[in-house]
């Protein structure tokens, strides 16, 4: 295991039963985007096996690298994978939900070496866990046309005497021959 210490955590989807479908869903993975701005932890990282990009924000803001650790949620046998691990500082179980961008924490990461396609190898990083050290709470903004709790009128349905009445089968009082019915037909479905 591989210890990733002090990044800063951008993009967190590491809540069990919500991973990231966007780029593969039939294996979707749980990821996070790790970012420094320091090159001496740039540096460090890469000594490390990461592959750091460089960033230069279009708003002026100062330059960064980054890189995102994922883990798919099928093993290559086609088992369950464990989920990412998310601790406080305290290591008690911390909500993952909460993770918002810019928080600061270690992270674990399994690594093994694969063969390239160009000859030699490369290094594989599996995200293992994250242990938060300064949470930024995420809370998700509320939307201007999300439904607001308001009081609901209920109005119960009269009925007068004459539709009380209508349940009586009257048909031999009346001399229209009944109405044709023709037989219902399925249309088919895009889901059948």
């Amino acid at each position: 295991m591989t210890l990733i210490k002090n990044a800063e955590l951008w993009f967190a989807r590491v809540v069990p039963n919500r991973p990231n479908k966007k780029f593969n869903r039939e294996n979707p993975t749980w990821e996070v985007q790790i970012r420094t701005s320091d090159v001496k932890q740039k540096k460090e990282w890469e000594a490390q096996g990461l592959i750091m990009k460089p960033v230069v924000p279009e708003d002026g803001g100062a330059p960064y690298w980054k890189t995102t650790l994922k883990k798919k949620i099928y093993k290559k046998d086609g088992e369950d994978s464990s989920p990412v691990e998310v601790k406080n500082g305290n290591l008690t179980d911390a909500d993952p939900n909460i993770i918002g961008n810019g928080s600061i924490g270690d992270v674990r990461i399994y690594q093994y070496e694969y063969p390239k396609d160009t000859g030699g190898k490369g290094i594989a990083s599996i995200l293992q866990g994250i242990k938060l050290k300064k949470l930024v709470k995420y809370t998700p903004k509320a939307h201007d046309d999300d439904f607001e709790a308001e009081d609901m009128e209920v109005v119960e349905e009269e009925t007068t005497d004459e539709e009380d009445n209508d349940t009586e089968d009257n048909s031999d009082d009346d001399d229209t021959p009944p109405a044709k019915t023709t037989p219902s037909v399925k249309k088919p479905s895009k889901f059948d």
